[in-house]
């Protein structure tokens, strides 16, 4: 980007997003599939409540990848990342209107 659009044109968010969003990219050749398998370690699962809370970290909200799941990339796991990020979300804003409540 540097090279297409110079240090002015990267200070420019207009340009910058145009070309971001022309510029090409080539594959060349896949990777096995073994090395685009998402691997097992995070927070598990056990250790969140129902809105995806720490119940060791009371205000700590865990999702997608923090959580300890093996699942294969792209479609199922970006799926898997933003309904649990959904989850937590609500869980936060939950989580927020009980502690103003309180307060």
């Amino acid at each position: 980007l540097h090279e297409v659009l110079g240090k002015e044109g990267v200070a420019d968010p207009v340009r910058l997003a145009h070309a971001i969003k022309a510029l090409p990219i080539t594959v060349v050749a896949a990777r096995p599939i073994d090395e685009a398998i998402s691997t097992a370690g995070g927070v598990r699962l056990e250790a969140l409540d129902a809105n995806g809370m720490c119940a060791a970290a009371p205000g700590v909200f865990c999702a997608g990848e923090m959580l300890d799941w093996d699942a294969p990339t792209g479609g199922y796991l970006l799926t898997a990342c933003m309904a649990s990020g959904l989850q937590a979300a609500q869980g936060v804003a939950r989580y927020l209107k009980i502690l103003d409540e309180v307060n």
